[in-house]
């Protein structure tokens, strides 16, 4: 998705469920120039905000965009769920899933997962990155929509009941 001279934000795979989907994303930081308070706002960011911290305006954040003019951002969604359809939120919703993350004072490699509901359209829409403290404006790679609804198509569970 993104590179630069010391950020790479890659979107490795998607995984595809019948009711939505994960984007496992990989993140590379090499320290360079970056002053001290910049490096430990990146290192220190999951152990003094806890998981997932909501976005500051410096933190990377993620978002998609669908031709129909919908959209939704991983800023203000904490992770939650619904026991029942009525108690879904309004779609579409993008929420930090889980990711892992280690450093040390010159590198920084962390894996993201991003859970969106429902499935996208058919068709292409962008998946969105931001990280403002790292140089990156909001940079937009397109996706198939189409053949995201596809593998979702085919998924099956481990067990039947």
């Amino acid at each position: 998705m993104v590179r630069t001279s010391d950020t790479v934000v890659a979107l490795q795979h998607v995984l595809a469920f019948p009711e939505g989907c994960v984007f496992a994303v990989q993140v590379a930081v090499r320290r360079g120039a970056a002053d001290e308070p910049t490096w430990k706002a990146l290192t220190d960011r999951h152990s003094t905000r806890g998981f997932p911290p909501e976005p500051t305006e410096v933190d990377m954040k993620f978002g998609v965009r669908f031709p129909d003019g919908s959209n939704a951002t991983t800023v203000g969604n904490a992770v939650g769920g619904w026991a029942t359809p009525a108690e879904r939120p309004p779609a579409p919703r993008l929420v930090e899933a889980g990711g892992g993350y280690s450093s040390d004072d010159r590198h920084y490699q962390g894996d993201q997962s991003l859970w969106l509901w429902p499935l996208p359209p058919p068709g292409p829409f962008e998946f969105v990155i931001e990280w403002r403290n790292w140089g990156i404006d909001a940079t937009a790679t397109t996706l198939d929509g189409s053949a995201i609804r596809h593998a979702a198509d085919q998924a099956r569970p481990y067990w039947g009941s």
